[in-house]
């Protein structure tokens, strides 16, 4: 199979960096317009070298990214001069609107509706009507009845520790946020603070370099993930990807192949939910255990990189 890829900029995106892996992963023969989110140098063309490579391609992948200082995005006006849309698949990383941040009245809103935060416009309609699949990280349930197809970020190899746990774990809880205005952030952290006080090793460090914040991860009984830009955030794929129990804030958004609450993952909608259950794995570590490591079972069979890909052909070719 060959795929053609306009690919962002340099600029660093999960869900890009996740798809490029998963392509090489499956074997395909990729091409690209872009540096940036592994892909290899070799497989850089220029505009005109891509077009015309796209023209033999089996699909022209057009992969969202942020635009960052001088690093655009997806280039969009190549996507349309390659004009190939019957076999163009738009992936959709992008995120909620952080006007909420900036509007502090309405944080607590966002909170209990977190659709509030979804900016306008939510769907890139351009892209909607040119492509011919479209996959959408923040995909809600109103998003999928217009045919749009949930994608969600996976682990990728870089997730994975290389540090063997040859004891016992040490630690009660992990929880680390750069930043902790999204979601329910600032109430885990409260939360975790106050545990903490009453005797538990329970971790809060921030700005750890990556190898030390997979330690820690892998170290703990009980990590805890909480919405960030999107329901969908990094922290839960490592998490899972160094057999911790992971405690999510429950998604709003379509979750394919979700987790089962008490089998693979522990589930919480709200900071009262979170503390109890919390206090219950606590009490029950043999469980936290288990969660760990059924919860990195479920993330091999159907969460990482080479699966997303794998989800994807599956889905335009259903």
């Amino acid at each position: 199979m060959k795929i053609a890829a306009v690919t962002p900029y340099k600029k660093s995106d999960y869900l890009a960096e996740t798809i490029i892996e998963g392509l090489y992963q499956n074997g395909i023969e990729l091409k690209c317009s872009c540096p940036g989110n592994g892909v290899s140098e070799n497989d850089i063309l220029s505009s005109d070298e891509l077009i015309e490579y796209a023209k033999t391609a089996d699909y022209v992948f057009a992969i969202w990214g942020k635009k960052k200082g001088i690093y655009p995005g997806v280039d969009y006006n190549l996507v349309k001069k390659i004009n190939q849309p019957q076999k163009t698949v738009y992936i959709d990383g992008s995120e909620w609107n952080c006007h909420a941040q900036t509007y502090p009245n309405q944080v607590a809103m966002a909170k209990q509706n977190p659709q509030l935060r979804k900016g306008t416009p939510w769907i890139n309609e351009d892209m909607y009507s040119y492509c011919n699949y479209y996959f959408k990280r923040e995909c809600y349930p109103e998003d999928k009845k217009q045919g749009i197809i949930p994608l969600l970020f996976g682990a990728v190899d870089k997730n994975f520790s290389e540090y063997e746990l040859l004891e016992d774990k040490t630690i009660d809880i992990f929880c680390s946020f750069g930043q902790v205005n999204d979601g329910l952030r600032l109430e885990a952290t409260q939360i975790c603070q106050k545990l903490k006080n009453e005797g538990y090793n329970v971790v809060t460090e921030s700005n750890l370099d990556y190898e030390t914040f997979k330690k820690y991860i892998i170290s703990s009984y009980i990590s805890i993930d909480a919405w960030g830009g999107g329901d969908c955030c990094a922290r839960l794929w490592e998490i899972l990807a160094n057999k911790s129990c992971a405690f999510m804030q429950e998604y709003n958004i379509e979750f394919p192949n979700n987790f089962t609450d008490g089998e693979n993952i522990v589930k919480y909608n709200t900071k009262e939910e979170l503390e109890n259950k919390l206090r219950y794995y606590l009490n029950n570590k043999d469980k936290c255990l288990k969660i760990g490591e059924e919860g990195y079972k479920h993330l091999i069979n159907y969460h990482t990189s080479k699966k997303r890909v794998e989800y994807i052909l599956n889905k335009i070719n259903e």
